[in-house]
């Protein structure tokens, strides 16, 4: 039958080529794939590698960090304890100059008493001098009659003593 002699011939003339290809394929996957696996695995092992490089950097970033956190607490608190010294110095300078203010106010005060209790006394006794010669002068002019000054400055300083 020459319809199979056809299909034999043009099977025989497809199976040649196709020997050739899978040979072909056979021989690259022998030799790249070889090669192809060991650049995946390569690959693999040098993102392993560098997720464990990442991970040990985030660590040591964790501990700095750390470390830092526990150095400004630190600083923190030595600011604290510092300002706490200055604010009780400033106290302590404050009420010092406060004291030592009041020191000498007092004593500008006791001065200034002791001026004015002196200035009183000296103008009660000329208030009771002018007033001893207004006695005198009042009793002599109404009644005509002379007063003796120690008379007259008893009765002031008893009168000046009643209010």
């Amino acid at each position: 039958m020459p319809q199979l002699d056809q299909i034999t011939i043009s099977f025989v003339s497809q199976v040649v080529p196709l020997l050739i290809v899978l040979a072909l394929i056979y021989l690259l996957a022998r030799t790249m794939l070889p090669k192809v696996q060991a650049t995946m695995d390569a690959r693999a092992r040098r993102v392993a590698g560098d997720l464990e490089a990442a991970d040990k950097a985030h660590e040591r970033a964790d501990e700095i960090e750390e470390d830092y956190r526990a150095q400004i607490n630190e600083a923190r608190g030595e600011a604290n304890t510092v300002t706490v010294e200055a604010k009780a110095k400033a106290a302590s300078d404050a009420e010092a100059r406060v004291a030592a203010s009041d020191e000498r106010l007092d004593a500008e005060l006791a001065a200034a008493e002791a001026a004015l209790a002196k200035q009183r006394d000296a103008a009660l006794a000329e208030i009771e001098i002018v007033a001893v010669d207004a006695a005198r002068d009042i009793v002599s002019r109404i009644s005509g009659l002379s007063v003796a000054e120690t008379e007259a400055r008893n009765a002031v300083k008893e009168a000046m003593a009643n209010g």
